[in-house]
């Protein structure tokens, strides 16, 4: 049975779940925040959220297929839900399926998003374009910040979150970004800045992200440019790059599989109403 456990907990470092490490790599980010909310069994799942509003992420292990677990583990969202209209979870597709055949009162099941997981052991050649990556600095982060803010608001539409996303928000995250050292732009033959990407670092892993290209710029290859010499920087360290990506975007998927990340498969974000209309 289910019951509140603490960020040390075994299940962490058990076996079944360090196959999954890198898939659930923000688990770990999740752990090392300020607020944390934990829920297993200790043995074959377990529940990760911060604060409220934030996604919940839900891990099971590999082929469950005890009934009595999967009803327990069911039964455990409920301790998630709050009373915002939409409630996120991210799972691996198996359980997900185990919610639609069992008719979960509460999914919402116009709410699905595939969540693409790609992992780089080398980078491959891409063709080259105009242009070069550069390290984002201060005098930028006004045109910086246009960039975050249209990516936030394109992850807010498109995984329904629920924090608010303003530009003030945007800035404050791109001037801690510029001063960590952590966001690098692609800028064209002309100097415009065309194309962004970030990475976090922890235990080991560098998770790209915020990969975000103008629309008029879109097509012309800077983006796998950007992601191929990021990720080329990120290896130089012997540190081992990942990301996410939405699995049902083409044209963003092959630009990372050009640049030499392989597909590792998917992940399911959805979301629950404690009051939902039928």
């Amino acid at each position: 049975m289910y019951k509140k456990i603490e960020r040390d907990n075994k299940i962490f470092n058990s076996e079944e779940f360090l196959k999954d490490k890198y898939k659930f790599n923000i688990v770990t980010k999740i752990l090392t925040g300020d607020e944390v909310l934990l829920y297993s069994d200790e043995e074959n799942y377990f529940f990760a959220r911060n604060r409220e509003g934030k996604p919940t992420w839900i891990w099971t292990k590999d082929n469950l297929k005890d009934e009595k677990i999967l009803e327990e583990i069911k039964e455990a969202i409920s301790l998630y839900l709050t009373d915002l209209k939409y409630d996120q979870f991210t799972c691996k597709k198996e359980f997900y399926n185990y919610l639609l055949q069992t008719n979960y009162k509460s999914l919402n099941k116009n709410d699905y998003f595939e969540l693409g997981f790609l992992i780089c052991n080398g980078v491959k050649d891409v063709k080259k374009v105009d242009g070069n990556m550069q390290k984002a600095t201060k005098d930028e982060v006004d045109i910086i910040a246009e960039f975050v803010f249209k990516f936030l608001n394109f992850m807010k539409i498109t995984l329904k979150e629920n924090d608010e996303v303003t530009f003030e928000k945007a800035k404050k995250e791109s001037e801690d970004l510029i001063e960590r050292e952590l966001l690098y732009t692609w800028k064209n033959r002309d100097g415009k800045i065309v194309c962004i990407a970030k990475y976090d670092v922890i235990n080991g892993t560098a998770r790209i992200g915020h990969v975000y290209t103008l629309k008029d710029e879109r097509g012309k290859g800077y983006a796998a440019n950007l992601i191929h010499d990021l990720t080329k920087l990120i290896l130089n360290k012997n540190i081992q790059p990942l990301l996410y990506t939405d699995y049902s975007y083409p044209a963003s998927n092959k630009a990372y599989i050009n640049a030499g990340y392989s597909d590792e498969g998917i992940l399911i974000n959805f979301s629950c109403s404690r009051d939902k209309e039928e």
